[in-house]
């Protein structure tokens, strides 16, 4: 176990927990005016009932210089209300050589994530430069789920590692089994959606020991037991069902952070109703 997934387990273990929520802030639909205290008011709700929160770059930077300023107050929170939890920067940053590399200095450095989503599209010259420290973790977006992304991450691909000869694969596959190979530090992971059990389930086979960040529960609809099964490695471990709009909206009204607690602990019973099931329960 990597310095990153030993960190992601001792999250998820302490927590009892494979929730992670998606701190995805529009002030259309905050009961409050601020966002750096409604993501306070939600951390501070939700602390102890998920292993990871994953604030989504786009909703900051929409707003500005104040949004990034709410996004720092949001991360130093966190270290204060759940030092132990993972933040996760979901930025879907892609690029190559200087660029890439300055991409991770300020997603690792200057932001202080411990975790961030990637788009490699540009291959393993993208990722390559977001792996030197074993402690961070980087998931490639591979499966999305979102309808749309079947337009080209379905699309087939010749592959050579599939046997004998090169074969026909969905381009997920190609983007997993490649991301299989290029995780020699144990600190990469893959982005796929709850949306699609029967992907999950083959990127799951193809990548048994690699963490998955699983979007698509809650708002979006993916089949949560489904997720679980498909997603979690052999132990029952390694994946981190998300929730963003579920949770952080479960209330328009003054009990917003309450509800947002309610919807995250009914999110974790479920998922570990699942996981007991399965004789894959906490210890």
């Amino acid at each position: 176990m990597s310095g990153f997934t030993e960190r992601l387990e001792q999250a998820a273990t302490a927590a009892k927990s494979l929730v992670c929520v998606g701190l995805d802030p529009d002030p259309a639909r905050m009961p409050v005016s601020s966002v750096s205290e409604f993501n306070r008011a939600i951390v501070d709700a939700t602390a102890g009932l998920v292993c990871a929160y994953k604030p989504n770059l786009a909703f900051y930077e929409a707003l500005g210089l104040p949004g990034l300023e709410d996004l720092q107050k949001t991360i130093a929170h966190i270290r204060d209300a759940a030092p132990g939890v993972i933040i996760i920067g979901d930025a879907k940053r892609g690029d190559i050589g200087p660029s890439a590399q300055a991409y991770a200095k300020a997603m690792f450095q200057a932001w202080g994530f411990d975790a961030i989503t990637i788009n490699a599209w540009g291959g393993q010259d993208t990722v390559t430069p977001f792996l030197e420290d074993e402690f961070k973790g980087v998931f490639v977006w591979c499966r999305g789920s979102n309808p749309g992304s079947a337009d080209f991450q379905d699309a087939q691909v010749l592959d050579e590692r599939e046997g004998l000869e090169p074969v026909f694969v969905p381009l997920y596959r190609t983007m997993a089994l490649s991301c299989r190979e290029w995780n020699t530090k144990g600190n990469l992971g893959l982005v796929v959606g709850a949306t699609v059990p029967e992907q999950l389930r083959e990127v799951r086979d193809a990548c048994p020991d690699m963490p998955l960040l699983i979007p698509g529960v809650g708002a979006q609809g993916g089949d949560l037991e489904a997720a679980v099964r498909q997603g979690a490695d052999s132990r029952g471990r390694a994946a981190l069902i998300n929730s963003s709009r579920g949770i952080i909206y479960a209330s328009s009204g003054a009990d917003f952070a309450q509800a947002a607690a309610r919807e995250a602990d009914k999110l974790r019973t479920s998922i570990n109703e699942v996981l007991e099931a399965d004789g894959k329960g906490w210890p």
